[in-house]
């Protein structure tokens, strides 16, 4: 994503939300080609006896909503809430604590999501204030047999930002980023 400058709070949930939601289902279709791969789609749909809905169905990724994104500013620990359970069919809901500065430094440069994720806050920056060093976070998705289905949740992770292409950053991934 390219950067937009003097992005306002609503845009910044908007994109937030597109990002997260485009995530999980990069990560749904994944696991379902994994799956396919593996020869187990067919087994979790003859085992499974339990509700139709459409959250359930290990043989097609469900539609993913808009994710809702409600921010919360002026925290001293920043970072996300996100867990997702797509069998009812509601829109996730992406809960993001954010630092005092948060919307000047961060979400009017244009900053809020930098390679497809949210920046929680920005930890270091370069010469040409850009940052260097994000909190972040980590999608996890995939089908769970067990219980809930097609399921989606985060983990908050440092990363390091790679400028190497100034019109599209990059975000390292932790171990790289700790190596950087």
């Amino acid at each position: 994503m390219g950067r937009s400058v003097l992005m306002t709070a609503a845009q910044a949930r908007r994109t937030i939300g597109e990002a997260v939601s485009t995530r999980i289902t990069e990560l749904f279709e994944a696991d379902l080609a994994a799956m396919r791969k593996d020869g187990i789609v067919e087994a979790y749909a003859r085992s499974y006896r339990g509700s139709a809905l459409p959250g359930r169905n290990p043989r097609a990724v469900p539609p993913v909503p808009l994710t809702q994104v409600v921010i919360g500013k002026g925290r001293s620990d920043p970072g996300v809430v996100f867990t997702w359970k797509s069998e009812y069919g509601d829109a996730p809901y992406f809960q993001i604590y954010t630092p005092a500065g948060w919307m000047t430094q961060v979400v009017h440069t244009g900053f809020a999501v930098i390679d497809g994720l949210p920046v929680t806050a920005v930890l270091d920056w370069d010469g040409q204030h850009r940052p260097t060093q994000v909190l972040t976070v980590e999608l996890t998705g995939y089908f769970d047999a067990s219980l809930h289905g097609w399921r989606a949740w985060s983990r908050d992770v440092v990363r390091a930002v790679d400028w190497s292409d100034p019109h599209r950053p990059k975000l390292l991934t932790p171990a790289a980023a700790a190596n950087a």
